[in-house]
């Protein structure tokens, strides 16, 4: 197994992300040990997801697609030259988000395979709806900061209103018209054994955490695990289904195979240390944030108290990108204590959403004043 991953850059230079920052890291195939590979997609933001490939002979398997079409045609044309021509004719889906699924149409010889549950949930967001949205968007970049009503535009009355160019500029790098959503050919429940030519791989059902069919992919010859959005990297964890504490069972899973290198469903590829820290967030997140919306206060100002206070900007993960994800996450332990069941439901799920992008904004003022 390699000790330190190896790249295989798409430039020269890093660049920029999708979404227009300077990136950390490169995009592209790295080698996280013999015949395995981590794509990394920096900096890890909305949609900037992470996959997998694991190969033997002359059969691969592919963790996740991406959301979008050039996106995964860009990983597979990395795919080809690295196995020598083939095409993997295994996927795993490793839950229901389209950033790892909605590629799935570039790959139509392969049986795709996810939990059932994921399948279940795979229907409920299409890419039609994106693909409006995304046309939105660009419009809304156009009009600027001026808050204008996203009423009309997701079809969902009595939406709040949003700063227009922070919705339009996580919309803007996809492309969903050309997506056709293609559902796995297979799912299982609890644990799925594989074979990969003479390799041996682990699917494990893991969720609820991130979604509520959330798989992992454990490698054990070369000790990688494929954590998918079970584990972020250097960019805050977020929730669609729960609770919190089934979120931290997950992570505890992940921490308890013999792993020596992680892959994230965002962010960069990573030892146990980060892994470590991931978990200890989800335990602050347990320990401080759900008795104050467990006692009645609202997710959103349980999240901006404790995301503007000077004891947050103490720990460890306030330099992660994205510490308004926390919004959403209480959204939906909210939901759940309130009696919810499955994913937060559409219209509660837009709301969050616009609650979580108004907080960033609020913390991007506040951290300019601070400077």
């Amino acid at each position: 197994m390699s000790g330190v991953p190896t790249s295989v850059p798409t430039s020269t230079a890093l660049g920029t992300t999708m979404h227009g920052v300077p990136a950390r890291y490169r995009t592209g195939f790295q080698d996280v040990g013999d015949d395995t590979w981590a794509w990394e997609q920096p900096n890890g933001d909305f949609g900037e997801s992470n996959a997998g490939l694991i190969v033997s002979g002359d059969q691969a398997l592919l963790v996740d697609t991406l959301w979008d079409l050039r996106m995964t045609r860009r990983m597979l044309d990395a795919a080809v030259a690295l196995t020598g021509g083939t095409l993997p004719q295994t996927v795993v889906n490793t839950h229901s988000d389209g950033d790892h699924f909605w590629g799935n149409q570039l790959l139509p010889d392969a049986e795709i395979i996810s939990t059932a549950i994921a399948r279940k949930k795979m229907p409920h967001d299409t890419p039609a709806e994106l693909a409006r949205m995304a046309r939105a968007s660009r419009l809304l970049v156009a009009v600027g900061w001026l808050p204008i009503p996203v009423v009309g535009l997701l079809h969902i009355p009595g939406l709040p209103q949003l700063p227009s160019r922070r919705m339009g500029s996580m919309m803007r790098p996809f492309h969903f018209d050309e997506v056709e959503m293609v559902l796995p050919s297979r799912t299982f429940e609890g644990r799925l054994s594989l074979k990969v030519g003479d390799r041996d791989v682990e699917v494990i059902e893991v969720g609820p955490a991130h979604t509520a069919g959330d798989a992992i992919v454990w490698v054990p010859d070369v000790a990688v695990c494929f954590a998918a959005d079970v584990l972020f990297v250097d960019t805050t964890p977020m929730m669609w289904a729960g609770p919190v504490a089934s979120f931290a069972r997950a992570v505890d899973q992940v921490l308890a195979l013999d792993a020596v290198t992680f892959v994230p469903g965002h962010g960069p590829v990573c030892g146990r240390a980060e892994v470590e820290l991931v978990r200890d967030y989800v335990a602050w997140v347990q320990e401080e944030a759900v008795p104050r919306v467990a006692s009645g206060e609202s997710a959103t100002k349980a999240a901006r108290s404790l995301l503007l206070s000077s004891e947050f900007a103490s720990l460890p993960w306030s330099r992660w990108d994205n510490p308004a994800s926390l919004v959403l996450t209480l959204h939906t332990e909210q939901y759940v204590l309130a009696g919810g069941r499955g994913h937060l439901p559409p219209r509660l799920r837009a709301r969050a959403m616009v609650q979580m992008q108004m907080t960033a904004a609020a913390l991007d003022r506040a951290r300019r004043k601070r400077t």
